[in-house]
C-alpha cells in the first residue's frame, strides 16, 4: 500500500490555488507528487460516466493532446470520460491528478485502481480532503467536484447532460471564475445537451478541434486537427 501524506493550509506544499479560498479544506491528503499542481498548467477534463464510445474516444484524445503539450490533466477518476482522459494523458507520459471522493486507503471506483497506480507511478498524484477510512457518500462526490474546479486553471467538458452530475463541476468552475470550455460538434451535428446549454448561455466557449483546444489552454497549434477523426 502506498504512503498517504497530508498538508495543511499553512504548509508550503499546500496548493497555492486553494490557499486563498476560504471554502478550501484545511487539510489535504495525497499520494504521489503534489508539487505538480504548482509547476504546470492544470486543466480539469470531465464528462459523463455513461458516455458513448465516440465521446470516450474524444476524451482519450484530449487527455493525450494536453499531456503532449505539458498540461497536467485532472479529474475525479470516475468511469467514462474522466478515466479515458486520464488514460490518454498517462499513455502520452504526461502528469495527471485524480481527486477522490473518499479516503485514499481505498480507490473508488475499484475498477480504476490500476489507473490510479499508473497515475502515481507516472509522477502524478491522488488527492482527497477526507482521511483514510472515509467512505464515498453522495455529498462527497459534489464536494469533490468543488475541489476539481478549485485546483484547475481551466475546466473542459467533453460530454454533459443538462441535468447530469458533470454540471456540478461546471457550476463550481463558474463560481470560482475558471474559464470553461465545452466540446462542440461541427455544424449540422447535435452536441450534448449540457455542452450546448453552457455554450448558448455564453458560460463556456465552444471547442471543436485541437486548434481550439490548445488556444483555450494557452498553447499554440499550427496545424488544425480533428479531435474525433
Amino acid at each position: 500500500m502506498w504512503e498517504i501524506k497530508s498538508c495543511k493550509k499553512t504548509d508550503d506544499s499546500y496548493p497555492k490555488a486553494l490557499r486563498m479560498l476560504k471554502s478550501a479544506p484545511d487539510i489535504l491528503y495525497y499520494v504521489g507528487d503534489i508539487s505538480i499542481l504548482a509547476e504546470s498548467t492544470v486543466v480539469a477534463v470531465v464528462g459523463k460516466r455513461d458516455s458513448s464510445e465516440r465521446y470516450l474516444r474524444i476524451a482519450h484524445k484530449i487527455g493525450g493532446k494536453l499531456a503532449e503539450n505539458g498540461v497536467t490533466v485532472l479529474n475525479g477518476l470516475a468511469l467514462g470520460c474522466d478515466a479515458q482522459a486520464l488514460e490518454g494523458a498517462v499513455e502520452a507520459k504526461g502528469k495527471t491528478v485524480a481527486v477522490m471522493p473518499g479516503g485514499l486507503d481505498e480507490i473508488y471506483p475499484r475498477s480504476n485502481k490500476k489507473l490510479a497506480e499508473q497515475i502515481v507511478a507516472g509522477g502524478g498524484c491522488l488527492i482527497s480532503e477526507y482521511p483514510s477510512g472515509t467512505k464515498p457518500q453522495r455529498y462527497t462526490f459534489v464536494q469533490r467536484d468543488r475541489i476539481q474546479a478549485m485546483l484547475s486553471s481551466k475546466v473542459f467538458i467533453v460530454d454533459a447532460s443538462k441535468d447530469g452530475g458533470t454540471m456540478h463541476t461546471a457550476e463550481y468552475a463558474l463560481k470560482y471564475q475558471k474559464p470553461l470550455g465545452c466540446f462542440m460538434e461541427e455544424a449540422g451535428e447535435i452536441s450534448p445537451s449540457g455542452n450546448q446549454f453552457l455554450i448558448e448561455s455564453h458560460k463556456a466557449c465552444a471547442i471543436s478541434d485541437t486548434k481550439d483546444l490548445l488556444a483555450f489552454v494557452g498553447q499554440p497549434e499550427y496545424e488544425q486537427m480533428s479531435l474525433f477523426g
